[in-house]
């Protein structure tokens, strides 16, 4: 499976739960070429029901080999899902794997809910080892179930295949998740998406390397407008 292959693998399962629609991104960054077409950025915006965004970047360079894939799944604030993030980056021999759900509140009850199940699907894959350490930033979005590393090549179809089965376990939930009414965890939970929005528009090194590639302003953009 190649990193289109993945990404329409994943929007078949949201569009198989809710209503996926396409929302049009500005010509100028959603498709850009760099270094006679060595490099290649692209970028993509949906809507599906109870998910607000859904924003994909795509990153392909032609040397050294790297295909980069991120996906990022942010619910409607008067729902207390949470932010599901996703992203593999394959170069020659390793690929980098990275998914998770990033949840606004830590109680028991919450994280049994939407966290918990995801350690039984992992128990059932061999041990994704690797010795990379999650980044400081990180840390607050992190659960033992949050995979994040270097991995050889033969892992990565076990990866893909762990990761959307995360993906069907957090959509299901997210179709069936109730309004929030309460005032208080809905000023809450609009603080968490804005807080982790700001994280990955300040803290997050992808947004470097875009830049390098397509330049700051255009790169900025994308994680404003796409990423976040």
């Amino acid at each position: 499976m190649n990193q289109d292959q993945r990404l329409q693998a994943v929007l078949e399962k949201v569009s198989g739960l809710l209503p996926l629609r396409e929302v049009a991104v500005d010509a100028d960054i959603s498709d850009n070429s760099a270094f006679l077409k060595l490099v290649n950025v692209s970028c993509h915006n949906w809507t599906a029901g109870k998910l607000s965004r859904i924003g994909a970047l795509r990153m392909t360079v032609k040397i050294p080999a790297l295909d980069a894939l991120t996906i990022i799944f942010y619910p409607q604030e008067n729902t207390d899902a949470p932010i599901f993030l996703l992203f593999f980056l394959i170069t020659g021999r390793k690929v980098i794997s990275h998914f998770n759900v990033c949840t606004p509140f830590d109680d028991e009850n919450y994280l049994n809910k939407w966290v918990k199940p995801l350690d039984g699907i992992l128990a059932a894959y061999p041990e994704f080892e690797c010795m990379d350490r999650y980044p400081d930033w990180m840390k607050q979005y992190q659960h033992d179930s949050t995979i994040y590393g270097l991995f050889k090549q033969d892992k990565l179809a076990d990866l893909t295949a762990c990761s959307f089965e995360f993906l069907d376990h957090y959509l299901q939930l997210v179709a069936a998740s109730d309004v929030v009414t309460n005032t208080d965890q809905l000023a809450h939970i609009a603080s968490f998406h804005e807080k982790f929005k700001t994280d990955i528009r300040t803290r997050d090194k992808a947004q470097g390397m875009t830049s390098k590639f397509i330049g700051k302003e255009k790169a900025r953009r994308i994680f404003y407008e796409v990423v976040t």
